[in-house]
């Protein structure tokens, strides 16, 4: 189904702004007058005049400055207000469109703002994303824990400053975005193999992309999302300090191979809207 979206705003219960309104708005900037904005936007220089009267006597700042007369009809720009009011109304268009594809892609949770913001509009370089809500906040001096709850109520825990804690405004039941970039991540066969504190989530191995210095592993976890880790490939010229590490790794995984991945509560990045 193709929706049309038509934004309008009112004010004093009288259309402030509409398409046809922003689209004169758009055409006077490119071409400096209403004469010839009007022109290009497909409406009489007297309708043009008329919505801008409007638009300025319901505006808590005007939206446009003038010189009338003079051939072409004298000249005409944007006051700071009125490039504002442009940008807010692109940004309303895009928010609006988001909701509609959200609407028809059943896949998309509708339970909240910030998992259609991150569908539609968040675009980040970390791989591995995951919903959750703050179930408890654990500080001490400067820093401490968050502990976040997926859907299906698996834990998982992150570390983070006091004062991004408050910048964030986390409290309990907060929806965050939890993020982890795949080189964070290892994975095990062996439990028993993971470093105390860290984050572990279980799975099936559904297919591996080998290069020459990393292997992308593809993990479908037991709660039902899937996970990308990013492995570096055994080398040769391995220091007896990194042994254990380089083992660990060498692992060569196979599609259908139960792993456990594991990451260090402070490689989660957190993010929210306001």
């Amino acid at each position: 189904m193709d929706l049309e979206i038509l934004l309008s705003l009112h004010s004093q219960q009288q259309l402030f702004v509409n398409p046809r309104r922003i689209r004169l708005l758009e055409q006077i900037r490119k071409h400096g007058s209403i004469s010839q904005g009007a022109k290009a936007a497909g409406i009489s220089y007297k309708s043009a005049w008329d919505a801008i009267k409007d638009m300025n006597t319901l505006a808590e700042h005007p939206v446009l400055s003038s010189e009338t007369g003079g051939k072409g009809g004298g000249g005409a720009a944007l006051t700071p207000y009125g490039e504002r009011l442009l940008k807010i109304y692109g940004l309303l268009t895009q928010i609006e469109r988001m909701a509609v594809n959200a609407l028809q892609d059943e896949s998309t949770s509708l339970d909240s703002l910030l998992s259609v913001v991150a569908r539609f509009s968040l675009q980040t370089s970390a791989r591995n994303q995951f919903f959750a809500k703050v179930s408890a906040l654990d500080f001490n001096d400067l820093s401490g824990k968050v502990c976040l709850t997926l859907h299906d109520d698996t834990y998982l825990y992150a570390d983070i400053t006091a004062a991004s804690c408050a910048r964030l405004g986390l409290e309990a039941e907060k929806e965050v975005l939890a993020l982890i970039k795949a080189p964070w991540i290892s994975l095990t066969k062996d439990p028993l193999q993971v470093p105390k504190g860290d984050n572990v989530l279980a799975g099936i191995i559904s297919e591996v992309l080998v290069g020459e210095e990393f292997d992308e592993v593809l993990l479908q976890l037991e709660i039902g999302e899937a996970l990308c880790a990013q492995l570096p490939r055994h080398s040769e010229q391995t220091t007896a300090k990194n042994q254990a590490t380089a083992n660990h790794q060498s692992i060569i995984w196979q599609p259908g191979d139960f792993a456990y991945a594991h990451f260090s509560p402070a490689q989660i990045i957190l993010a929210t809207l306001g």
